[in-house]
């Protein structure tokens, strides 16, 4: 059966899906478009729903594996869809557990990557996306850094939200964690020293704090050293983002 009204309980609820409140309190994240779904599905993502629309019932066929199906039409699809131009695929998957430890490879070639108070999901996305192309261990984050599962934070990971530890902790536990484990901390920091003067080891743990203050004066005192990257240009510093991208390769070529 497709669903053609709007007003139809199954639409709006699906809706609601994208208020991540609503879906926090089912423990579910709703993603769509064919590329993500696919990611989501193949990298183990809980499925609990398939939505398609009629054109796209043999994808459904595909990768439903014993989920359920909802069919509905391109214009219930549109409205429960927050793209501009729907794919007519959608998933709602349970939402991953955060990892409850940081995670330690131990074979001295471990890269962290912590984000205290970073708020915009586009740049939690893409520092998701750096982490898991330069293969980091894990991407920690302070109790105050956005929603990882935001859906615009996992279209800017591309999907990545599904392919390495993501850990929620306070900086003193990452620095304990530090300490045990003998990781150094960079702060990224204007006042730091420029990295190709810094003498940086592996492991090691680089922060990156909020996009209008950066990281507070109390973090930044406690890190093992303060970095920056250097900018013969104009421009005073770079998004948070930029600067994990950076970092990401110069670190990974220390290994």
């Amino acid at each position: 059966m497709v669903i053609t009204s709007k007003d139809n309980p199954k639409i709006k609820a699906l809706t609601a899906l994208h208020r991540r409140e609503n879906a926090r309190r089912e423990g579910v994240v709703f993603i769509e478009g064919e590329r993500l779904c696919r990611d989501a599905i193949e990298s183990g993502a809980v499925l609990r729903e398939v939505v398609v629309t009629e054109a796209n019932e043999d994808w459904a066929l595909d990768y439903a594996k014993g989920a359920d199906v909802t069919v509905v039409s391109e214009k219930c699809f549109e409205k429960i869809s927050s793209t501009v131009h729907p794919q007519g695929i959608a998933c709602v998957v349970g939402q991953p557990d955060m990892a409850g430890t940081i995670p330690f490879r131990g074979n001295g070639k471990d890269i962290y990557c912590y984000l205290e108070d970073v708020q915009d999901p586009g740049n939690l996305g893409t520092i998701i996306r750096t982490a898991d192309a330069f293969d980091f261990t894990a991407v920690i984050m302070s109790p105050g850094t956005c929603d990882p599962f935001n859906e615009k934070t996992i279209r800017a990971s591309m999907g990545s939200v599904w392919h390495l530890p993501l850990v929620t902790k306070t900086p003193d536990e990452a620095f304990a964690f530090c300490s045990r484990k003998s990781v150094s901390s960079l702060a990224m920091h204007l006042k730091g020293e420029e990295l190709d003067k810094a003498g940086i080891t592996l492991p090691v743990m680089y922060l990156i704090g909020n996009e209008g203050r950066g990281l507070t004066d109390e973090t930044s005192a406690k890190c093992t050293q303060l970095v920056k990257i250097p900018m013969p240009g104009k421009a005073e510093s770079l998004n948070a983002a930029a600067a994990s991208s950076i970092m990401g390769y110069v670190l990974s070529t220390l290994r």
